[in-house]
């Protein structure tokens, strides 16, 4: 007899864990309390790490994932290449910024006739970011480099790059490592150019759209790692030591204090869609390639 309830247990177990991939990066933070179990949540889930994009999409196609956290440009230009994503939420707000060593900008006009480091591909939120601040400032001879986020770090306490767009915490890195200095708050002149609050859909919840059916199931996952979220919101410093250990080198004061200028916030993507379709419609404009078109309704989870 408690043979058979095992193996109910255990079938119960496996038809209801659901498998959540994020990046292995900084956006653990998000996630930490539920991998340290200072959150728990109503349907099993078992958290991995993602490192490439390929990765992503062959996890998705043979089913291995159910949940994923991306950048919300790129699950949408992987949504538009008909992977099987939808968004459920955005989570990460706000993390951008101008920070500069050796040289002091007065004005955003400043930026013209300057090599500007970002760490990101074309087509994701740094490269947006800075591009959409270039053309709406008509800054014609500013030059825009790309390099890896811990390379440009370095690069910077050596002197060899004067001007960079980081997310955190790189920032923090950059002003403890290369004594650098924050120039410009990107959420801010992104606001100031388009009227919206300083704010950015950067990072979001995809859900396998498959799964969608198991609705309740899907839900108790996406309170547990918005209830995630809210723990490291009210614990930063709790939970920048339980970060520190996903992030090999990075210490736990770095990342309490990027949590500072970081905006890690839970928003359904239907409440949020106006301001996603925005930003979505800006990364079309600046990047068409990544973003040949917008998404349909389907795309909104929830």
């Amino acid at each position: 007899m408690k043979s058979l309830v095992l193996i109910a247990l255990l079938v119960t177990v496996s038809v209801f864990s659901l498998n959540i991939l994020v990046p292995a990066g900084p956006t653990v933070v998000s996630v930490a309390a539920l991998l340290e179990e200072k959150v728990s949540s109503d349907v099993p889930l078992k958290i991995d790490f993602w490192r490439t994009l390929d990765q992503v999409s062959a996890q998705i196609a043979a089913k291995s994932v159910d949940i994923v956290v991306l950048p919300v440009s790129i699950g949408t230009t992987l949504y538009l290449k008909n992977v099987d994503l939808r968004l459920a939420a955005v989570t990460l707000w706000s993390g951008f910024y101008v920070v500069t060593k050796d040289i002091k900008l007065s004005s955003v006009e400043d930026l013209n006739n300057q090599e500007i480091y970002t760490p990101q591909g074309k087509g994701q939120t740094g490269d947006v970011l800075i591009r959409f601040l270039v053309e709406k400032y008509n800054l014609s001879n500013a030059s825009i480099k790309y390099a890896v986020q811990n390379e440009i770090v370095a690069l910077m306490s050596a002197g060899k790059v004067k001007i960079a767009v980081l997310p955190e915490p790189f920032v923090t890195l950059a002003l403890r490592n290369a004594s650098a200095s924050i120039a410009f708050d990107l959420q801010q002149i992104w606001s100031q150019l388009t009227g919206k609050k300083p704010e950015v859909p950067i990072t979001g919840v995809f859900v396998r759209g498959e799964l969608l059916q198991k609705t309740q199931e899907i839900l108790q996952a996406l309170d547990a790692i918005k209830r995630s979220i809210d723990y490291a919101k009210q614990n930063p410093k709790e939970v920048s030591q339980l970060s520190a250990k996903y992030l090999g080198g990075t210490s736990p004061e770095v990342i309490e204090e990027s949590l500072r200028r970081t905006l890690y916030e839970y928003r359904s993507a239907k409440d949020q869609k106006e301001d996603i379709v925005f930003y979505l419609n800006t990364v079309k404009q600046i990047e068409p390639e990544a973003m040949p078109t917008l998404p349909d309704d389907a795309f909104f989870a929830f």
